[in-house]
């Protein structure tokens, strides 16, 4: 089976499709990667991706932003034809199209070729054209895939919350779930804690991620010395955070510094507990699992969770946290205490997200993905 795996980037800045490129290979199938040159191409990094990659370009008088609908009309035509020019010569069994983008360049390939085509959706794609100007390009957007999703063999999406809204949306079976969760080869459990009883937060410093709460939480925790709040990561609410830890004299409010993405998990397992709180500020939000609930999985560490359908999904099925019913310092502090006191809770929840990690992991979730491919291309 031969497959081309298309994602409209330079590749390497989707962990996703990086994923999807490993376990290919682990199961001995002939994958190229197509992907669109784009302003963080870096040729250093495309050679890092351990298989055939091709980066389609255009004239690069037609890249980056464009103003005028006609310049940016074009722009999008002329991208469309150069991936999918590159997806027609290499002649694959399979066009696994990441996200809405790719999917109409990959579509016009599949046609032509007859070939098998895998809809792989990370996140409601229409939610990402918001405002008055961007209005009717959603409009289109939105047509475009109400159509293309029931000439697809297979729709994919990143959770059952999102899956169930794309079967009502658009009328379609329900597409199959490949969570965006961590490799089975990345679990890691370090027996070396760092002191004190560690709740980690780690990613980038964005709103809506739980960092604020954290912070808040300081002065309901003052009577618990032993527990610490730790961040590990970047972003632009840095300076604001490290300001209000400051002022709330958050003494056992920790900063770590960002680390590799193969270091984030080992860090993460000398912690005692993970927090993955999303503000379900968009439909993308509400729909979409925390990818770092499954590091924190992979790190053997109970998770404290907002209440959003993935999240209350998984802990329902795994009972490996404890989900806040509302996004408050006060909820949270809370939930820090009960794991802090109640050592035979703590332990139940550690050993549940080790079995979330053994059974939702990468490998499991994907290979789903992968015997369905085979079967199809057996039927063709």
């Amino acid at each position: 089976m031969k497959v081309c795996d298309v994602v409209l980037n330079s590749v390497w800045y989707d962990p996703r499709v990086r994923k999807q490129i490993a376990e290919y290979l682990r199961q001995d199938v002939d994958v190229t990667v197509v992907g669109m040159k784009c302003p963080r191409y870096d040729e250093e990094k495309i050679a890092l991706v351990p298989c055939k990659t091709i980066i389609a370009e255009i004239d690069s008088s037609f890249d980056g932003k464009q103003k005028g609908v006609i310049r940016k009309l074009k722009r999008e035509s002329l991208k469309t034809k150069a991936v999918r020019d590159a997806i027609v010569a290499e002649k694959p069994d399979v066009i696994h199209a990441n996200d809405l983008n790719a999917l109409i360049p990959a579509y016009e390939a599949a046609k032509k070729l007859s070939c098998v085509l895998i809809y792989d959706s990370h996140e409601i794609n229409v939610e990402n054209f918001t405002g008055q100007r961007k209005a009717v390009f959603a409009r289109y957007m939105r047509y475009k895939e109400a159509n293309l999703v029931k000439k697809v063999d297979k729709m994919v999406c990143v959770s059952n919350a999102a899956a169930e809204y794309f079967k009502e949306e658009y009328n379609i079976e329900k597409p199959m779930v490949v969570t965006n969760c961590s490799l089975k080869s990345e679990q890691y459990i370090s027996e070396i804690k760092n002191p004190g009883f560690e709740v980690l937060n780690h990613g980038q410093f964005y709103e809506g991620r739980g960092y604020d709460i954290m912070a808040e939480a300081i002065p309901l925790l003052k009577d618990y010395p032993e527990v610490k709040l730790a961040v590990r990561g970047f972003g632009k609410l840095e300076e604001s955070l490290r300001a209000r830890v400051n002022e709330l004299q958050g003494e056992n409010f920790i900063f770590y510094p960002k680390v590799l993405v193969q270091e984030l998990i080992p860090e993460a397992s000398k912690s005692m507990v993970g927090v993955a709180i999303t503000e379900a500020i968009c439909l993308n939000f509400k729909l979409s699992v925390s990818n770092k609930l499954f590091e924190y999985a992979s790190a053997g560490l109970p998770v404290i969770m907002s209440d959003i359908p993935e999240h209350r999904y998984l802990n329902d099925k795994y009972q490996f946290g404890i989900i806040i019913p509302e996004n408050t310092p006060e909820a949270f502090a809370e939930a820090v205490i009960k794991l802090y006191t109640d050592k035979q809770f703590y332990d139940k929840c550690a050993e549940n997200a080790k079995k979330l990690s053994d059974e939702v992991n990468w490998e499991n979730e994907f290979s789903k993905l992968i015997h369905f491919e085979r079967e199809c291309c057996r039927g063709k």
